[in-house]
């Protein structure tokens, strides 16, 4: 903003008999400085594709995972695993506790392939069983196969407060989905999935997600503990990643029906 100044001088001669003239006017103050613009508001729909980045800001990842299953009465049970995961492939090998061996291999949201150790034998997972939980945690075959949000739901805002953004999820026209609504609590800091909460069909909440422990690790920031719990019951499982690797060059070849079924 540019001010103008006048620059040449005023002259004010005081004559005799010219006494009763009107004095000069004050001079017109300066207008105040514009407001600086407002921040682009952002549509839901930029907010999800941001947070949905920042789940995927790698190229393919694999990470160690150990998951405790908290019962109701307090009952702890421990599976580890590794989760490797190349653009929307993702493959899940369970290392320890009664599930070892055990391998879920996840093409798309709908076609998810399980490797049991006991028949050994690879089996899709049938449609109407995407909602069962996986090793009895509050994890579902349908939330293991989720890559995209927003290829699934429409979004709208639910809610805003100064540090975070409630988005709303309803499913696409024609989605089959255990779930009525989502609402996602994404951070306006680093645009990451802080909270979920998943409601059913009639609008009752079936499960949460609290995301805590920020790090970085190759300079993709992630968070390191996500406790999903169900409000009914007060059942949850802790998923901690104990170990992280990025942009490791993972082959297509491991994601693969024929390495699921030979590669043991």
């Amino acid at each position: 903003m540019r001010f103008v100044f006048a620059t040449g001088l005023t002259v004010g001669l005081l004559i005799a008999g010219l006494a009763s003239a009107d004095p000069p006017a004050p001079p017109t103050p300066a207008p105040p400085p514009a407001a600086a613009p407002a921040p682009p508001q952002l549509a839901p729909g930029e907010i999800l594709a941001k947070m949905e980045a920042g789940n995927n800001a790698s190229a393919d990842q694999t990470l160690n995972e150990r998951l405790t299953v908290v019962e109701v009465d307090g009952t702890r049970r421990i599976y580890e695993f590794t989760f490797q995961q190349k653009g929307s492939k993702r493959l899940v090998e369970f290392t320890s506790g009664e599930s070892k061996g055990m391998s879920v291999l996840v093409e798309d949201r709908d076609t998810v392939y399980v490797y049991l150790p006991g028949f050994r034998k690879v089996r899709r997972v049938a449609t109407s069983a995407m909602n069962q939980p996986i090793v009895g945690s509050d994890l579902s075959n349908e939330d293991m196969a989720t890559t995209s949000w927003a290829q699934t739901y429409d979004v709208s805002l639910d809610k805003e407060d100064d540090a975070s953004w409630w988005l709303a999820l309803t499913p696409k026209r024609g989605v089959v989905t255990s779930y009525g609504k989502i609402v996602h609590r994404v951070e306006k800091s680093h645009f990451l999935q802080q909270e979920t909460h998943w409601f059913n069909a009639a609008g009752t909440e079936v499960k949460s997600l609290v995301a805590s422990q920020p790090t970085s690790t190759d300079g993709v920031y992630r968070f390191r503990l996500a406790v999903f719990s169900d409000p009914r019951t007060g059942h949850r499982s802790e998923l901690e990643t104990t170990s992280a690797r990025y942009n490791q060059g993972l082959s297509d070849d491991v994601f693969t029906l024929r390495q699921l079924q030979w590669g043991k």
